[in-house]
């Protein structure tokens, strides 16, 4: 290493070698040149390797740091842990679109309708009991004689028209559709009763058409009695005596 220092001092300066006569102790000078300039190099390859090293330090301090805190950040955000209980199960709220959102927010905000309960033949009930109008009344009865069957409330009103009503051609009417159910025991019992209110002679008259026939005793005892009334009408009597008449050769 030495030989290579001094080889190149000389070419360096070859003319100082050629044109001046040496000093005393040259040798020695050109020596202790060559090793100085050693020792400032070394220092400066020694610098320069702790500068180059302390930058890498820096950069393997950085990158370090950096994967650190990536690695935090990942573990700082947990993954949805799915339970398997199903009561413990917590999902994620989905997010709806806004038309959705709208819609399902105007019906919560509805008030629930009030549930009307269905009357059967009410119509039937509000003309029967429309006891201005006539043709009203004899309406609703043509509606309920079209009817296949009557439940009992309706036989209750209809037996009531045909007991108590005002106008004779209502009770009439009412008398036409009841009989169309007169093996009805509750019917019956209300058209029996009919024999001592009923007044008219022509609802007299369809009225011993109608139970005519009957086995009831009690039917058969107002029969009678209506053909012994004084009051009763020639023709009425007639008829009763007729229906008598055939009830006794049935038997």
């Amino acid at each position: 290493m030495e030989h290579d220092f001094f080889k190149r001092y000389v070419q360096e300066h070859k003319e100082a070698f050629e044109d001046q006569a040496l000093p005393p102790n040259m040798l020695g000078n050109i020596l202790g040149n060559m090793r100085e300039r050693q020792l400032i190099q070394e220092r400066r390859k020694r610098k320069l390797t702790y500068t180059w090293m302390a930058v890498a330090a820096s950069m393997l301090i950085f990158a370090g740091s950096y994967l650190f805190l990536s690695q935090e950040t990942t573990v700082t955000t947990p993954p949805r842990q799915i339970a398997s209980n199903n009561k413990n199960k917590v999902e994620a709220p989905v997010a709806l679109p806004t038309e959705i959102v709208s819609a399902k927010t105007a019906v919560n905000t509805e008030k629930p309708k009030r549930l009307v309960a269905y009357q059967p033949n009410k119509e039937i009930y509000s003309g029967l009991a429309d006891s201005l109008s006539v043709a009203s009344r004899l309406n609703a009865i043509l509606k309920a004689g079209s009817l296949p069957t009557l439940d009992q409330k309706l036989k209750t009103v209809l037996s009531k028209v045909f007991n108590e009503d005002e106008n004779d051609n209502v009770r009439l009417a009412a008398l036409e559709v009841l009989s169309k159910f007169a093996a009805d025991k509750y019917i019956q019992q209300q058209l029996t009763a009919g024999l001592t209110k009923q007044k008219d002679p022509v609802i007299q008259l369809e009225l011993i058409k109608v139970l005519g026939n009957s086995n009831n005793p009690e039917t058969t005892d107002k029969l009678i009695a209506m053909a012994d009334n004084p009051l009763t009408m020639d023709v009425v009597k007639d008829q009763v005596h007729y229906a008598l008449l055939t009830k006794q050769q049935l038997q």
